[in-house]
């Protein structure tokens, strides 16, 4: 849903944040958040998801917009779908962009990945490897529906000593269970 992106796309659209940068986005799905990076200046684009159909909507996506020659896509295995999986250990970015699942719970179905990361694993390997393959200054950026994900994000950063700002002026509290 375009709708869960807005206040990130609008982060890109209306700063420098990805002005010459090199991106590593997780779990692109359609390729959205990707494609907007390269819309507004991205330098390049490495995007990573786990349906082999949202990387061929990615792909083809790309193609129509004629980002072809900086956009590319790795697809994760299900028998390891920790965040940098196909990510080399010596691969650095400027800005790591990620809509990951926002709920615990097991995945049944393949579109499912989209919505649950069972016991935050996805979310708890994102942070743990931030600093492996982030270049000095380099942020994350993480969009997040749902309470509980926004709860373990914080304590999962905190763990690591990595700092959180939530851009979102609304209170946590205030917040349903899941929101967009």
């Amino acid at each position: 849903d375009a709708r869960d992106t807005l206040s990130l796309r609008e982060l890109i659209s209306t700063t420098p944040l990805v002005n010459d940068k090199a991106i590593l986005e997780i779990g692109t799905g359609s390729g959205l958040i990707s494609l907007y990076c390269l819309e507004f200046g991205a330098r390049n684009v490495v995007a990573t998801d786990v349906n082999q159909l949202a990387i061929a909507n990615a792909l083809y996506n790309a193609e129509r917009m004629g980002f072809e020659d900086r956009f590319e896509t790795r697809l994760v295995p299900l028998d390891d779908t920790s965040a940098y999986r196909v990510i080399g250990a010596s691969e650095r970015f400027d800005l790591i962009i990620s809509n990951p699942p926002w709920e615990n719970a097991a995945p049944k179905r393949i579109f499912e990945y989209a919505y649950f990361d069972p016991n935050f694993v996805l979310l708890r390997s994102l942070l743990d490897g931030l600093r492996d393959h982030l270049n000095p200054g380099g942020k994350a950026l993480l969009a997040y529906g749902a309470v509980d994900g926004i709860q373990h994000l914080i304590r999962y950063s905190e763990d690591n000593g990595l700092r959180v700002r939530i851009l979102d002026d609304r209170k946590l509290e205030d917040l349903p269970p899941v929101f967009v």
